[in-house]
């Protein structure tokens, strides 16, 4: 089976004739290594050096393996977009398949890319996560944390969001950004904090009366010596609220009242909504509202705490934003195997298994995408 089509539209760089090494294999291999549980250059080259034999199956390697020196010469200077074109047209292709849609957005920083003595990381993107799906559909990268709102609209180009819902943090609660999102044909239900001062403040005066009342819909949790009560307001009757009389394709008014108890204590936090959705139940917005962290929980958490994204001194030029870009590839297709193991340990497996690794790099051609069951 030839891997190397997925990459075939990254423009190769280097000087024809005087290479020897195959772009295709250069990318096979960093992803290859990702799977099988290595961090750096120097661990995918020892790895590969160790599965030759294996890899030159589906690999051509006319020089043998290229050493860690070349791959991070080669990932350094690629073309970023076109690297994530490639996941972002196999991602699309995949949720094309599947019915219903809740694309995340957020922004991760690669703190191993911070220079000594500085605080903001230089290399800081910003993701569309499809969250039933558990994958990544674009990235673009920002400057500094202000820039996302910039961002925001480059990377919704990047994804056909239309019929989505797509809910953003505070930093996207931005006429502009729902005026895009009404424009693309999606929904939005955005985070609601004091950065919209007056409007905020309206919010919260308008359901102070109805948090009296029952909620519409409350979810009780209890785990790791924790438990939690989420309950939600929802209002459609929100014409006292004029500071979101202009608000593109505003139709709701969401409330979300969490208490969490941790070692007998309570803590109680209120946040406020808006949403474009008007026909909604309060257990849909809740649904919503709550799978927002999955970008959290299942792309940052595992790209810092899997695949030491954060540990990672790879900081030159396009290395570090083309490594992320292979991270999220390699962490869909692990986290899309059915099979019952925790991510590290499927790493670990594909190192060893070198059939469990195929059967990894079979997601690869869209035509054999499957859903995870």
């Amino acid at each position: 089976m030839d891997y190397a089509e997925f990459f075939e539209e990254v423009t190769d760089y280097r000087v024809q004739g005087r290479c020897l090494h195959e772009l295709s294999d250069i990318l096979l291999l960093v992803l290859c290594g990702l799977l099988a549980d290595c961090e750096t250059f120097e661990d995918i080259y020892d790895y590969a050096c160790d599965k030759e034999a294996t890899l030159r199956e589906f690999m051509d390697l006319p020089a043998g393996i290229p050493s860690h020196d070349t791959l991070n010469r080669v990932f350094r200077h690629l073309v970023p977009t076109e690297l994530e074109r490639c996941l972002s047209q196999w991602g699309q292709a995949i949720v094309a398949l599947l019915a219903g849609r809740h694309l995340i957005i957020d922004g991760k920083q690669l703190r191993g890319t911070t220079p000594a003595g500085q605080r903001q990381a230089p290399v800081q993107l910003v993701s569309v996560w499809a969250a039933e799906q558990r994958l990544c559909l674009a990235q673009t990268a920002v400057a500094t944390k202000r820039n996302e709102l910039v961002a925001l609209p480059q990377v919704l180009d990047l994804v056909a969001v239309t019929g989505s819902v797509v809910t953003l943090d505070a930093l996207g609660c931005q006429r502009a950004v729902a005026a895009k999102l009404v424009a693309n044909g999606a929904d939005y239900l955005l985070a609601l904090k004091q950065n919209q001062g007056e409007l905020h403040r309206q919010a919260a005066a308008h359901f102070a009366p109805l948090l009296a009342q029952p909620a519409a819909h409350q979810q009780r949790d209890k785990g790791h010596g924790r438990g939690e009560l989420r309950q939600v307001w929802v209002s459609q009757q929100w014409g006292l609220v004029d500071a979101g009389a202009d608000w593109p394709g505003l139709q709701t008014l969401v409330c979300q009242q969490s208490t969490r108890w941790v070692a007998g204590k309570a803590q109680q936090a209120t946040r406020y909504f808006l949403c474009s959705l008007a026909g909604a139940s309060a257990a849909t917005l809740a649904g919503y509202i709550r799978g927002h962290w999955g970008i959290e929980n299942q792309q940052h958490w595992h790209l810092d705490v899997t695949f030491a994204e954060d540990a990672c001194q790879c900081r030159r030029d396009q290395a570090p934003r083309n490594l992320s870009t292979m991270r999220k590839l390699a962490l869909t297709l692990l986290q899309r195997s059915p099979l019952v193991m925790s991510l590290k340990r499927k790493r670990k497996k594909a190192a060893r298994d070198d059939k469990f690794l195929l059967q990894l790099l079979a997601q690869l051609p869209l035509e054999e995408t499957t859903p995870v069951s």
